[in-house]
């Protein structure tokens, strides 16, 4: 590795002021060059850094030609190293871009008082969809925007399409200026963008013949459109002075279901694949039973709620024999509503699956009065809300209350209404932690963990 450097008063022209280094793994190449939490990252290989995109993008490089500040001075470093292997450097992600929407179903308009700052930003950002799979209208990208996403495959792409009628369209997002999203999703595919889509139903607004219409258009666009998720409208408790939009019923749901297995039978006929899916939620609302698997494809929206519980169901069966003993502590499992009838049953498989003398697996379903009883998913579980629920129950004392991982911001403690898994625990008095949100990760937890008493016990099923 061939290192050198140069005085501030160099030539730095087209050089930005470069991303702010947060940590740098140790060992790493980034690590290895210099580089420390503090300094400035400039360019790689001539092309001065955006964003933590161009950071990605530029890194995938087998020699690379790094420019970085440390205190007042530049660096440049030369290093060999795999393409597929990452420089090790983090940075801040990018500032969000705002949405000019103004969609009668934004949750944000929806939010309590008391919660973090950033749940109140109106995001529609391209970069967040690509990294972190947020969805988007494509309502507010310029011309340089599109460039940079074709130019750097900035693929998969999220879209938020809820209807494909262009007036329609623009009332739902409240955008007299929407452009007819057809034609930007065709010029995205047309440039090897791949993207996967949704429709945020309302009923009596985007349904019947209106989601027939946008499913027909959606996939003439298969393969480029690769999937299509049907998500049924949130509606929170706190909409003052937001217009009254209908709940959806559990007959609502079951009609809805029929619909989208319709449209489902239609696009296998057509290209072989499901393309069309129902987000979990409709299966809680209607109470019926979950499909397998397979109904599900390469799970192209997993994140978007679609297929999450028919996982967990999957994963837990699968791996159900690594956890064999009774655990010496019991673990008490907090979810929300909607979630919790499918644990239970799950546990009680275990239960007699392992012939168990006594619970040592206790699922606490958590009622959320922050949002409001319409709010049923895990993820928006308020720590307020779980500390009451359990002054409520009755609980051995020396349990662990387990908050799954998806309901904290980010790799941190804080759940959405401000509050911390250590708040929980000295509200309580029970000790608390954080557990993986799969099946298939939180069992091995469990038994590396919180290791079982005997691992002799045999399961019988």
């Amino acid at each position: 590795m061939d290192i050198k450097t140069m005085s501030e008063n160099g030539d730095r022209s087209g050089v930005l002021n470069g991303l702010l280094i947060q940590a740098v793994i140790e060992d790493s190449p980034g690590w290895d060059a210099g580089i420390r939490k503090g300094d400035r990252l400039l360019a790689l290989n001539g092309f001065p850094l955006r964003d933590l995109i161009d950071l990605e993008f530029y890194q995938a490089e087998s020699e690379i030609l790094i420019e970085y500040r440390s205190g007042e001075e530049v660096i440049q470093v030369i290093l060999e190293k795999d393409p597929d292997e990452s420089l090790g450097i983090a940075v801040d992600p990018p500032p969000i871009k705002r949405c000019p929407n103004d969609c009668e179903f934004c949750f944000v308009d929806q939010m309590p008082a008391g919660a973090r700052k950033s749940l109140y930003i109106r995001d529609e950002d391209y970069r967040y969809s690509f990294l972190y799979g947020n969805f988007i209208t494509l309502t507010n990208l310029s011309e340089k925007d599109y460039l940079r996403i074709l130019d750097q495959k900035l693929s998969p792409l999220y879209i938020s399409v809820h209807a494909t009628p262009l007036d329609l369209r623009r009332k739902i997002l409240k955008n007299e200026k929407a452009p007819d999203i057809l034609p930007l999703l065709k010029r995205l595919i047309d440039g090897g963008i791949t993207l996967h889509t949704q429709i945020v139903l309302t009923p009596e607004v985007n349904d019947g013949e209106v989601l027939d219409k946008s499913w027909e258009d959606l996939m003439s666009l298969y393969p480029g459109v690769e999937s299509l998720a049907i998500v049924p409208v949130g509606l929170t408790s706190h909409r003052r002075s937001l217009p009254d939009l209908p709940l959806i019923n559990q007959n609502f749901a079951k009609e809805m279901l029929k619909n989208i297995s319709r449209l489902q039978k239609a696009s296998f006929e057509r290209v072989n694949d499901t393309f069309v899916y129902p987000a979990d939620e409709w299966y809680v609302i209607a109470d019926k039973p979950f499909p397998g698997i397979s109904r599900y494809g390469s799970l192209p929206q997993l994140g978007n709620g679609v297929g999450l519980v028919p996982l967990f169901q999957r994963q837990w069966k699968r791996s159900l024999r690594s956890l064999k003993g009774k655990i010496e502590r019991p673990l008490v499992l907090v979810t929300g509503m909607a979630f919790a009838p499918y644990l239970e049953k799950l546990v009680e498989l275990r239960e007699n699956s392992l012939q168990l003398p006594g619970r040592d697996l206790i699922v606490l379903k958590v009622p959320n009065d922050y949002f409001g009883h319409s709010v049923t998913v895990a993820g928006l579980m308020a720590a307020r809300d779980i500390i009451s629920t359990i002054r409520k129950a009755k609980l051995p004392r020396h349990a662990i209350l387990c908050v799954p991982d998806i309901c904290l911001k980010d790799d941190s403690d804080i759940l959405i209404d401000d509050g911390t898994l250590e708040g929980i625990e000295e509200e309580t008095g029970y000790e608390t932690v954080s557990v993986p949100s799969s099946a298939t990760e939180f069992l091995r937890w469990a038994k590396t963990e919180r290791a079982p008493v005997s691992e002799k016990m045999e399961i019988v099923m």
